[in-house]
């Protein structure tokens, strides 16, 4: 039963990363073909990071409420719904009203796949270490990164609209898959009947739960800052590699593979950081400290040899970060409301991405390399604290 959970869990991250991932290393290059400049993309994701604000909590409960496979099935088709609409809208209003629909579909599954997986090794009093077990995601999730983005990012140097539409169908590839996943021992033999009582029930519950939780704060909001940290990059990279180093769109779906496998590469050594750790502070303090040093590096490089060997080992930072934190997170947080409290993390996570993107946008038409150094710095500056007090 352990390798069939554990199976079923990390297809479904690869086929929820390898989706989107057609379109990953070619989605900036579309709307600049579309007119958009850098705020006005900036501002199309910002649309999506506040529904996701909006939307996390609710979502989360309806996993909580009525299954979390139910709420998985629902995100992969609402996302299909979503990519497709990318593909026939054609301006600033219609690009929005898709992120908006996208957010949907992201919340349906942000924190239930997470929840579920949990979940479902504990009702099966399977003993899995937490760092190992999202270790081996953010692997799966990087080699679905790796496999759509390098086939987009060929396909997109043709036309770039078509990512979108294979996007779109392998999401719901996505979510026929999700129809195999176990069920939740409490939903198993429930018909589904909307009720808005179990969601505000299990919002309030999970509400309470989070706040009087320091070590839960103090983790989403290191979560947080990381997230407004890195937008900028997650925007503007694409634009500084093809128009300021003349690289050919092609290229940019290899960058997106080497991106993957740093990221991964950095998630391998999350089980041996969190042994070595004199706290689980520690290992997050380092994860940090490396993402905004080779921010600011590559932000400063002149050139494009160290430019992109610079921000491929920020990745390292980030994969270490994500496996450390989802086991610490998930370690302070009880079964009954897990999805819906993860969903108060994520939401946490788009008001930072929010407002990375918003000031890393402003800067980034200033100047690219300030906004990535700006974002670097304030890594930098978290590595003290989190080092010597921890979470």
């Amino acid at each position: 039963m352990k390798t069939k959970i554990v199976r079923q869990f990390t297809v479904m991250a690869f086929l929820l990363r390898a989706a989107p991932a057609f379109f990953f290393a070619t989605y900036q290059l579309f709307l600049t073909e579309h007119g958009l400049n850098i705020l006005e993309i900036s501002l199309i994701n910002s649309a999506y990071m506040i529904s996701v604000f909006v939307l996390e909590v609710p979502t989360g409960a309806f996993a909580d409420s009525y299954g979390r496979r139910q709420s998985i099935i629902w995100g992969c088709l609402i996302l299909s719904l979503s990519f497709i609409g990318y593909f026939f809208a054609n301006n600033f209003l219609g690009f929005i009203l898709a992120e908006i629909v996208g957010a949907l579909g992201s919340c349906l599954i942000s924190g239930a796949l997470e929840a579920w997986v949990v979940d479902a090794l504990e009702e099966e009093k399977i003993d899995e270490p937490l760092e190992t077990l999202f270790k081996r995601e953010e692997v799966y999730k990087q080699y679905g990164v790796i496999s759509g983005s390098i086939a987009g990012a060929l396909i997109g140097s043709i036309n770039l609209g078509i990512p979108w539409l294979l996007s779109g169908l392998a999401m719901l590839l996505a979510a026929l898959y999700a129809r195999r996943l176990k069920c939740d021992a409490k939903h198993k033999h429930k018909n589904f009947k909307f009720d808005l009582t179990p969601l505000r029930n299990t919002i309030t519950e999970s509400w309470h739960s989070g706040r009087t939780n320091p070590a839960f704060l103090r983790l989403a909001a290191t979560g947080t800052v990381l997230a407004m940290s890195v937008q900028s990059l997650n925007m503007q990279w694409p634009i500084l590699f093809n128009q300021r180093f003349d690289l050919p769109i092609w290229s940019l779906g290899l960058i997106f593979a080497g991106i993957a496998a740093f990221t991964a590469l950095g998630a391998r050594f999350a089980p041996l950081a969190a042994r070595k750790s004199r706290h689980e502070g520690h290992s997050l303090a380092i994860a940090l400290l490396i993402t905004g040093v080779m921010m600011i590096l590559s932000g400063q490089a002149s050139f494009v040899a160290p430019a992109l060997l610079f921000f491929l080992l920020h990745e390292l930072g980030r994969g270490l970060f994500s496996p450390l934190k989802k086991a610490m997170i998930n370690r302070r947080i009880d079964g009954q409301n897990r999805a819906t409290m993860l969903s108060l993390d994520s939401m946490a996570l788009s008001a930072g991405a929010f407002i990375g993107l918003v000031g890393g946008g402003w800067l980034g038409t200033q100047s690219i390399a300030l906004a990535w150094t700006v974002s670097g710095l304030l890594l930098v500056s978290l590595f003290p604290l989190l080092y010597k007090k921890g979470i």
